[in-house]
């Protein structure tokens, strides 16, 4: 392996540009303008990894030009399968470049050259000045080059984390053959990323075979004769491709004279890192700037007190706890953070807990440690039942629903809660993720590094209950001493956003409601459940059966490959989408071939079915809280960017409503002894919100009227009498309705309703044209969008949008798409949230025993007292349709049931 000699490592330049890019896809790094910088992050984020774990002693980029090689010359073929750089990958080059030059990093290329040849250049250089040599690159063909003193530092593959050495063991672990046996590899098998041609007919299997047996591609030919027939005949018809595509891929190493390497071009000492910060700056890389060392003036002239150490103390004794929460119940507040010994708040026991109102210090109450002697937790639990609860402390924290819920558990109190981080954070920024305390604090308080809970408890089967007492007070003082420093960041960065009043109006007092619904959870029938489990296991059986007779045979319906065969080959139906790894069998393209045979209608059945009994009929049971005998649900805040309610563990939001088989399991939910279930729905909030913004005459007619509206749209895009629209005509125009809110386009409703894209267009026109406001509405909206950078709802909830100028048309597309859901389902979000609180509020007012269970999407779902049925239907309605004033009414409808299932 590499060993004490110097050491040159070469950057395989496009190679890593290419790899960065797509490392983030699927989620693109963009700078403030949306323009995406996923390749410039990732590019100089490995280099700077290369220079801290591996401390090269020289450092050269290897740079492909635009114009054609000598190997076009010879084949006019060679890469010509290649499509385009995307555009939005090829303007961040002149960016790295710059980056590069700015902090004296060489970067090589030479016309008719690709950097593969600047690559073996430069090895023979070094090789002659007794340099060790390794390339960083993905490229297979550049291992041809690697030998003594030449290595290949190549990328993680799946399922690691880290790049690794490659030396001239470790190519014949891989491939089978020596590197210098590639250049021949090659010649046979071809390579499809540059369009060699190789022989036709033989795979990497059998140029192994043909290598180990005879070393070489001439010593091949020269044996042609001891060769199978059809290896034999593939060999000779193809020889002329063989031998071109063997100097394709051969490269050359005389491009370069480097006579020495020792002098402060090459030499990685020479390398002035910190003046790659104003780029990075630029485009918001403040994690790259931490990383270069580089001393911004702002950072010399004055570290921010934010961003310092904390000093942490050991509670040792009920007095001092006493005197400690004495002075801060003159201020009313104090950062507060619980130690337990599970994320399960319904199980978990509590440890210690830290608690602090002063930037840069904390305490740490220990109430279970491994190694000292703790508090008493009977004499803890009544000085903090007094202090949080007659006192009236009002608590800042990370995540305050878990400490609502502990407290509530714990102490018997309902804590006062003031200022939640975590909220803070996804208001300030709904599209970053994670919102955990560890980033928050790197992003807003100078990279701040906090110290690690896997450091301090390293075993996973191990709780915080085992941490050492000195250990559990750094780490526990510290999250409290973080939250008041992030509170005091968040606090002005709220005002100025304009977001105060959203936070302290909905999305705090909304926290004690989640907190109380979640603690409450909801009865499950559990023999109901396997009756279920039973039903759907007989009919997938039945599915299978079925399509076994159908096809004429049994084969695995879970495996992509076999269904393709079955679908494409068998049955012969039309392809309707490839993939890497043939023609496509998802979702869409089974709903599209259902229409024509009986297999895809069947194996859509039975996916159905699958997914309901792995995702609610088998887990339910195991997530039966044993003591309440409930599910406990989980509601996220910051779950998504609109403003929307998530759930999990379990996930009730997304049982299937339409579904029988989903009817059955909302069935399984059943209220306690001696109530019902009250369901209360928004009647189409959505689309009032949208008739609300838009101001349009003709939408909120229909409203206003009470009128149906997907009827009463149907009416005017087909230009019918109300009483005459067919269901069809009304399919088309609630798909319509719901689809202007996402930005749905022609082709994507033609494919909605099984129509030609020209008439969807014409459907959609005919819309627009008939709602005039709302085209003016959405297009006002994009324009504010593209001036700000963001989109907000009526209540003020903002998100920011930066894609939407973005010189990628698919990401911009995206963003508009974005700006106008986000407009109305967020205000259609935040006005549910506020009806859950006047809802919770009025319960409280008229001391009702009847709560709220659950919110799913636009519906809340009661446990009703019997005999307050009628109130809580009164209260109810009235505090939803009162919730916020638009200049037509919400409307709700309420359902009453013995089960979630079953509701009239």
């Amino acid at each position: 392996m590499v060993g004490e000699k110097p050491k040159l490592y070469i950057i395989d330049g496009y190679s890593l540009i290419y790899r960065s890019y797509f490392a983030f896809i699927n989620r693109p790094l963009k700078d403030m303008e949306g323009n995406n910088v996923s390749a410039l992050f990732g590019f100089l984020n490995t280099l700077l990894m290369i220079n801290r774990e591996y401390q090269p002693d020289y450092l050269v980029v290897a740079m492909d030009m635009a114009e054609p090689t000598f190997r076009h010359k010879l084949y006019e073929q060679y890469k010509a399968n290649r499509d385009a750089a995307p555009q939005d990958l090829h303007s961040q080059v002149p960016l790295i470049k710059e980056a590069l030059e700015a902090a004296n990093i060489p970067i090589l290329a030479k016309e008719g050259m690709e950097a593969d040849d600047i690559i073996a250049s430069l090895i023979t250089c070094a090789q002659k000045q007794n340099i060790q040599s390794v390339m960083v690159t993905g490229d297979k063909d550049l291992l041809q080059l690697v030998g003594e003193d030449v290595f290949a530092l190549r990328p993680p593959k799946k399922g690691q984390s880290s790049y690794h050495i490659v030396g001239f063991n470790e190519v014949i672990e891989e491939f089978e053959i020596k590197p210098n046996q590639i250049v021949d590899y090659l010649a046979i098998v071809g390579d499809s990323s540059d369009n060699v041609p190789g022989v036709a007919g033989i795979g990497p299997k059998g140029a192994v075979k043909l290598l180990t047996e005879f070393d070489n591609l001439d010593n091949i030919y020269k044996n042609l004769d001891s060769l199978s027939p059809s290896v034999a005949k593939k060999l000779g018809d193809n020889k002329e491709m063989a031998y071109l595509s063997k100097e394709l891929v051969t490269l050359r190493d005389d491009l370069l004279r480097i006579e020495n390497f020792n002098n402060h071009r090459y030499e990685s000492s020479g390398i002035e890192w910190e003046k790659m910060a104003p780029i990075l700056e630029r485009v918001g890389f403040k994690s790259l700037i931490n990383a270069l060392g580089a001393k911004r003036e702002k950072v010399a002239e004055q570290k921010s007190a934010l961003n310092q150490k904390g000093t942490y103390h050991q509670v040792t004794s009920i007095k001092e706890l006493e005197t400690l929460l004495e002075k801060i119940a003159k201020t009313k507040i104090m950062a507060f953070d619980f130690e337990t010994t599970s994320i399960d708040e319904m199980s978990a026991k509590v440890v210690g807990f830290s608690f602090t109102n002063t930037i840069n210090e904390g305490w740490y109450v220990p109430l279970i440690a491994s190694d000292k002697p703790v508090l008493n937790e009977t004499e803890v639990k009544k000085v903090l039942k007094y202090y949080l609860g007659e006192k009236q402390i009002s608590l800042v924290g990370q995540n305050l629903k878990y400490e609502y819920k502990i407290t509530k558990r714990w102490l018997g109190i309902k804590p006062f809660l003031y200022f939640d981080t975590m909220i803070a954070a996804w208001l300030l920024d709904s599209s970053s993720d994670p919102y955990n305390l560890d980033y928050l604090a790197e992003k807003y308080l100078d990279g701040y590094k906090t110290i690690s809970y896997n450091d301090v408890v390293p075993d996973k089967n191990l709780s915080f209950a085992s941490v050492a007492i000195d250990k559990a007070v750094a780490y526990g003082s510290e999250d409290a001493d973080i939250s008041w420093r992030l509170y005091q960041v968040f606090l002005p960065l709220l005002e100025k956003e304009g977001l105060t009043s959203l936070f302290n109006e909905v999305e705090m007092p909304l926290i004690t409601i989640l907190s109380e619904m979640e603690l409450a959870g909801i009865r499950v029938d559990e023999h109901k459940l396997k009756e279920i489990d039973k039903e759907i296991t007989n009919r997938i059986g039945e599915i299978e059966k079925e399509v076994y007779k159908q096809v004429g045979y049994e084969f695995n319906i879970n495996s992509t490959k076999q269904l393709q065969e079955v679908l494409f080959e068998q049955r012969q139906l039309p392809f309707i989408k490839k993939t890497k790894t043939g023609y496509s069998t998802d979702t869409d393209t089974l709903e599209k071939l259902a229409t024509i045979d009986i297999v895809p209608r069947l194996i859509l059945e039975n996916r159905v079915l699958a997914k309901l009994k792995n995702t609610y009929v088998e887990p339910l049971p195991k997530l039966i809280n044993k003591e309440t005998g409930r599910v406990h649900t989980s509601y996220g805040q910051t779950g998504t960017a609109t403003g929307r309610l998530s759930s999990r563990n379990p996930n009730l939001q997304n049982i299937p409503i339409r579904s029988e088989e989903g009817r059955r399991i909302r069935e399984a939910f059943i209220p306690k002894e001696g109530c019902l279930f009250l369901a209360a729905d928004y009647s189409q909030i959505e689309l009032v919100v949208l008739a609300h913004m838009a101001d349009d005459n003709s939408l909120k007619e229909a409203f206003l009227k009470g009128q149906d509206i997907h009827r009463h749209t149907a009416s005017l895009i087909f230009n019918t009498d109300l009483n005459e629209v067919t269901s069809q005509q009304r399919q088309v125009a609630k798909t319509i309705n719901f689809g202007v809110m996402y930005g749905m386009s022609a082709f994507r409703l033609s494919n909605e309703l099984a129509i030609p894209r020209k008439e969807a267009q014409t459907f959609i026109d005919n819309y627009f044209n008939r709602f005039g406001d709302v085209k003016e509405f959405m297009q006002q909206l994009l324009i504010t969008a593209n001036e700000t950078k963001s989109v907000s709802t009526l209540l003020g909830r903002k998100r920011h949008v930066a894609e939407i100028a973005s010189r990628n048309r698919m990401e911009q597309a995206q963003a508009e798409r974005i700006v106008i859901n986000t407009a109305i389902q967020g205000t259609a979000a935040d006005i549910m949230k506020l009806a859950m609180i006047k809802v919770a509020n009025a319960l409280k007012k008229e001391n009702l025993k009847s709560r709220l269970l659950l919110q799913v999407h636009d519906e809340l779902i009661f446990e009703v007292e019997k005999e307050e049925l009628g109130s809580l239907k009164k209260i109810v309605v009235y505090e939803m349709e009162n919730s916020y004033k638009l200049s037509i009414p919400l409307r709700v409808s309420v359902e009453v049931g013995p089960s979630w299932g079953n509701m009239e």
